[in-house]
């Protein structure tokens, strides 16, 4: 049974046309774009003066009239995170 998968493989192999050939081994050379680079992440947790800080930056830019998305994108966090802060203050 070996000697005729081997057959069958070199029938395959020998049906391929140049054309076919020259666009597989094309498609293998191209270079690919370099992935874009993320921005590097800041550390998990904050210290109690940083969450201090960004607690009373967030109640004065809502009491300014400031949107919570604009007020969440200036300090560099999540609306989220940032209604969070507020009602813990």
């Amino acid at each position: 049974m070996a000697k005729k998968a081997k057959k069958k493989v070199a029938a395959k192999a020998a049906t391929r046309s140049k054309k076919t050939k020259k666009a597989i081994a094309v498609k293998s050379v191209k270079a690919r774009k370099p992935a874009a680079k993320k921005a590097p992440r800041k550390a998990a947790r904050r210290s109690a003066a940083e969450v201090a800080k960004l607690r009373k930056a967030v109640i004065a830019g809502l009491k300014s009239g400031k949107s919570a998305e604009t007020v969440a994108k200036q300090l560099g966090i999540s609306r989220p995170y940032l209604y969070r802060l507020k009602s813990n203050g």
